[in-house]
């Protein structure tokens, strides 16, 4: 098993199968999914502690074992975020890692070389655009 994003696609060796596991995917995207591994567009919007507490506490209520079979041993976890940048698919893959006692890198990359998911640097969701409607009247 292996963790990647989606403009890597391409890069996925043969005999390896790509699986989504975040909540939006690409148009073009038409490999397999895995939603419970995927936070919640809710998620996506909140500071990185919230998230992290949300998302620990949604993979503590599943079964380790039980999702690396529905991903599969040749399974390539997918998300968007590239190589080296915060992504819920490391921290999924330190959840598997240390309850099957198994070792999950990134493609590409020795596990050696891939930074844990505590170290990786959080990009802190934009705001939403105000619509024009909620913009402050101004007299």
């Amino acid at each position: 098993m292996l963790t990647s994003c989606y403009s890597r696609l391409k890069m996925i060796p043969e005999g390896m199968e790509a699986v989504a596991i975040s909540v939006g995917i690409p148009r073009w995207y038409r490999g397999r999914r895995e939603i419970r591994l995927a936070p919640t567009r809710a998620m996506l919007k909140m500071s990185q502690e919230e998230y992290d507490r949300l998302f620990r506490a949604k993979l503590k209520e599943l079964d380790p074992k039980e999702l690396f079979d529905a991903v599969g041993n040749n399974g390539v976890m997918l998300c968007w975020e590239k190589p080296g940048e915060s992504c819920h698919r490391r921290l999924v893959a330190e959840w598997m890692e240390s309850n099957l006692g198994i070792e999950i890198t990134e493609l590409g990359f020795e596990r050696s070389e891939v930074p844990s998911y505590s170290s990786l640097a959080w990009s802190t969701p934009k705001p939403a655009k105000k619509k024009i409607d909620e913009q402050p009247l101004l007299f």
